[in-house]
Order: C-alpha cells, then structure tokens, then sequence
C-alpha cells in the first residue's frame, strides 16, 4: 500500500496507545494517556515552539486508522497532537490542574485546526523509522521504552538469528538488544511470581537503574540469570527469592524506598561475591557498611576510621563545657567501647603468637 497523504482536522487524532514510551499499565484511555504525555514525558517546549512559529512540517506524523475509519491514532508525532490540543483550547479534562497554555491570534489558531498526516506505512517501515529515531538517535526514548518496543515485534521468537535481524534494522548489536530484553522479561517475570509491582515502584523511571545494574555479571549469577538464550523467565525458579530481594534494593516501593542506584555497581559487585558481606547487606541494607566485610576493604576501613578520629578532634576545644553533659558522657563511654573493640580486633591472637 502506498503512503498516502491526508489533511486531517485534530479533533479526529488520537494518541496511540501502543506508544512505547507510555507505561503499560496505563491503559487505552486517552485522558490518561494525554495527562501522562503532558505530565510525565513533557510538551511544554512543543507548545511554545508552535506558540511562536507556528507547525512547522518536518518530521512526520505518522497514523493509522481507528476502527470506525473517521478518526485516526498517531503512532509518531504524540507531543506534537498534545501540544496542538493544548493549543487548540481542548482540555486534558481530569479534574487535575490544567497546563498553562500561551495565547496565541485567531490566525495562528486557525492555521492549528489541521494537521497533515501520513496513512499507509508498512509496519517494517514504521518499525525501522521508530526505531532510527527513538531506539538508536539523539531523539531516543528511555531504556523502558526500547526494551517493550522490540519485545512486542520479535512476538516471542527470541532465536539468534531474529534478534540479529532486527537488531541491524535497528542499528544496534544482538548484544545490546539481548540486554534489553532480557532485563524487560526480568521485570515481568517478577510480575507474574508477584514480587514485583510497578504501581508500588515509589519512582515512574526504574527501569534504566535495573537494566544497567542487571549487566554485571555477578548480579546475572546472584539472580541464576542466562541472557543467552533468551526465554520468557530469565531467572531461574531456585533464585526468585534472590530476584525479589534485588528488586528490592534497586526499585524499592513507596513504603521502603531503594537503597542501590546504577552508580553503585561496583560495589553492589563486590558484595555480592563475598558471602559475609552479603550477609551483612541482607541484614542491615546499608551497601557501604557491607563494604567492610569484603576482603578488598583496607582504604574503606582507615577512611572511616579518620573520619572517626577527625570528628572526635573537632569536638576537643567546646568538649571542656559539656563534659558533664549526659548526652556527651554516654557518647564518650561508646568511643570507650568501640577502642576496646578495635584494639580486640587488631590483636595478633594468642595461638598465634605461641606458634
């Protein structure tokens, strides 16, 4: 079928709600829909762009037709429907606070009222042109998003050869794709165990922290996870407890939030390959105590041990007028305890020193 150009009013466009970038359980509801696009991806520099200079044709808007063939949904160009809404005087119509939206001329809104769209893209060319601009480009969607927009078109087959196939229409590597994947399959594999919940994430953008974190290799053998071949559950059944644990500490929920971000991999690496240290972790949460229970933890040790000392000297010259403070009595007797301790700790043992 060929590409066929049609000068269509705004009224009649829909936003697509198989927009990858839009969260999945978001629905098909195009107030939902609008809100999250205004809201959550951001349109405020479309709307001003066109306040200004008016819809200047560049890129494509890309649609397809609804089932009664009168309105039509916009796989590409969903900012720039939002912003024209906006623009046009249609309210997202939730309840919520409304965006502020400039005044513009009878003329320049007269010249809004319709938009020329695009009909008639194959879906091999949709799908190569969405994912030059979104998966590979500057105008690139979040991780999330190319992860579900690959899952939806390889529809389950995972063989080498399809992931090569569509990763070089994508312009990117079988690798890199397999990461995607396998860290999406990941999270909805925790999904349907329920350990997972993303209405109870207390962040709308976790996926970037999981996926980068879910690369190492030590976290991949923490988790019983094969990236190759790629399957529908990537975690093995003998290590879900392990999965909801470390989805736990990456994503958290809104009563007990995260206690690991993507710049902490190498630490989260050497705590995992050392059992006291992961103890630790798994009993306290805290990632850098457990740090000290690894056995590459020398510079880590002696930088807490002069921070220590450098806040003990701070306190030397007011330390005279509250000495008989309770407070401070009671503080004095713990660094008593813990020099006990440390001395204790760094004592060469007795049966050592008889040998």
């Amino acid at each position: 079928m060929a590409i066929e150009t049609r000068e269509v009013e705004i009224k009649d466009l829909l936003f697509d709600p198989e927009n990858p970038r839009l969260p999945e359980l978001l629905g098909k509801d195009q107030t939902e829909i609008f809100r999250f696009l205004v809201n959550e991806i951001g349109v405020e520099d479309v709307v001003q762009s066109i306040a200004a200079s008016g819809m200047i044709q560049g890129d494509p808007v890309i649609a397809r037709e609804a089932k009664d063939k009168k309105q039509f949904y916009v796989i590409e160009g969903n900012r720039r429907l939002a912003a024209l809404k906006l623009l046009n005087g249609e309210k997202i119509g939730d309840g919520k606070p409304e965006p502020n939206v400039p005044q513009i001329d009878d003329a320049l809104k007269a010249s809004l009222g319709k938009i020329t769209i695009q009909l008639g893209w194959a879906q091999a060319e949709i799908d190569a042109y969405l994912g030059y601009k979104h998966v590979t480009a500057t105008r690139e969607w979040p991780p999330e998003a190319k992860a579900r927009f690959v899952v939806d078109r390889v529809k389950g087959n995972f063989a080498p050869e399809t992931l090569a196939a569509f990763a070089k229409r994508l312009g990117t590597t079988p690798p890199t794709l397999r990461r995607w994947i396998v860290a999406y399959l990941t999270l909805k594999q925790a999904q349907k165990v329920g350990s997972f919940d993303p209405q109870e994430a207390p962040a709308k953008r976790f996926f970037g922290t999981f996926y980068t974190l879910l690369g190492s290799q030590q976290v991949q053998n923490f988790l019983g996870v094969k990236p190759d071949p790629v399957t529908d559950s990537p975690v093995d059944k003998d290590h879900l407890d392990n999965l909801a644990e470390f989805i736990g500490w990456v994503i958290g929920t809104k009563k007990k939030p995260p206690v690991i971000n993507s710049r902490k991999q190498k630490e989260l690496d050497a705590v995992l390959s050392s059992p006291s240290a992961l103890k630790h972790f798994r009993l306290r949460g805290n990632l850098e105590g457990a740090l000290l229970y690894t056995e590459f933890n020398a510079k880590e040790i002696s930088d807490k041990l002069l921070t220590s000392a450098y806040g003990i000297e701070e306190c030397f010259p007011k330390l005279f007028e509250v000495r008989e403070d309770p407070g401070v009595l009671n503080a004095i007797r713990a660094i008593d305890k813990a020099y006990e301790g440390l001395k204790r700790n760094t004592e060469e043992p007795q049966n050592a020193k008889q040998r």
